[in-house]
């Protein structure tokens, strides 16, 4: 099962071909400045099951947990497309927008909820926690 995410230019392209591992949405402080959002929405996968095409830059940060979170964005149109997290050894996440796919699969959690927009309500039947 093959999907294709894209930036916003096209010119970073992956492919994943299996079924996400995990896929959650994260409203802490972090995510929301580095997707300009109010949340991420992320699906993760085995990274042999992660094949890039394009240039990509990276940037690593440590987060309020005291673990390191890297994204990587296109150089061109600067999309955050990828992300890998050390409390996620193995696997890398795919910002699901960018797959532009509205049946892509529901996130299964959703991850420092304390820090969501007050409009912003928690789906049901997700696994909510206030922080990480």
């Amino acid at each position: 099962m093959a999907r294709v995410a894209t930036c916003a230019c096209g010119t970073l392209r992956v492919t994943t071909t299996g079924p996400p591992i995990i896929t959650n949405v994260c409203a802490c402080l972090d995510c929301q400045r580095r997707s300009g959002s109010a949340f991420t929405y992320t699906a993760f996968f085995p990274d042999a099951e992660v094949h890039t095409e394009g240039e990509v830059r990276d940037f690593r940060e440590t987060r309020s947990a005291g673990r390191w979170h890297e994204s990587s964005f296109c150089v061109v149109c600067g999309v955050s497309v990828l992300s890998r997290l050390e409390v996620l050894p193995g696997m890398t996440g795919v910002s699901v927008g960018c797959f532009a796919d509205p049946a892509f699969d529901p996130p299964q959690g959703f991850y420092w909820a304390c820090r969501r927009h007050a409009w912003l309500p928690v789906p049901s039947g997700l696994q909510v926690h206030e922080t990480q």
